[in-house]
């Protein structure tokens, strides 16, 4: 993607894509900042590894939803279902978050044991993230970790690959 933002309009959150996969893909392997969630400004406690986990594991329950569950710095990505797996990989890093909830689902509820299951693994794949830290309890958000580029490219490829064909 080539992407080119027009100069009135405010600073991204994020940019990327996301996928509603079918909920049979529960498993992600990654490699990149983790095994905790970690985002541009928040990843001093994080380490760059190989990690596996089920998608359930790696939601951060806060008890009122917010974005959580992030992984920065990744060159992969896998999410995995019994016989099929998504291969992402990117030219340079990225982020990625898998969920078993929408944002919106996680916008819309104030307390945590509200929240809904989407019946789909939610997978997002970011060129890059706005950092976590706001100024709605402390100061603004840093420039170093605003996403306000006004032009930038993101490559990313994606294969599914038969885990049977892999074993041979």
């Amino acid at each position: 993607m080539k992407v080119r933002r027009e100069p009135e309009f405010p600073m991204l959150p994020r940019f990327g894509l996301r996928l509603f996969l079918p909920r049979e893909f529960d498993r992600v392997s990654y490699c990149g900042m983790g095994p905790m969630e970690s985002y541009c400004d928040k990843h001093r406690a994080a380490s760059y590894g190989i990690y596996r986990a089920g998608v359930d594991e790696l939601y951060e329950d806060y008890i009122e939803p917010q974005e959580n569950g992030s992984h920065w710095g990744c060159s992969y990505v896998t999410a995995e279902k019994e016989d099929l797996r998504l291969f992402v990989y990117g030219e340079k890093d990225f982020s990625f978050q898998a969920s078993i909830y929408s944002q919106e689902e996680l916008t819309r509820k104030k307390h945590n044991y509200e929240l809904i299951p989407e019946g789909a693994t939610v997978l997002c794949l970011d060129y890059g993230q706005s950092g976590v830290g706001s100024n709605s309890c402390g100061p603004e958000l840093s420039g170093a970790y605003r996403l306000e580029e006004k032009e930038f490219e993101f490559h990313i490829k994606m294969q599914f690959r038969s885990q049977a064909c892999e074993e041979d």
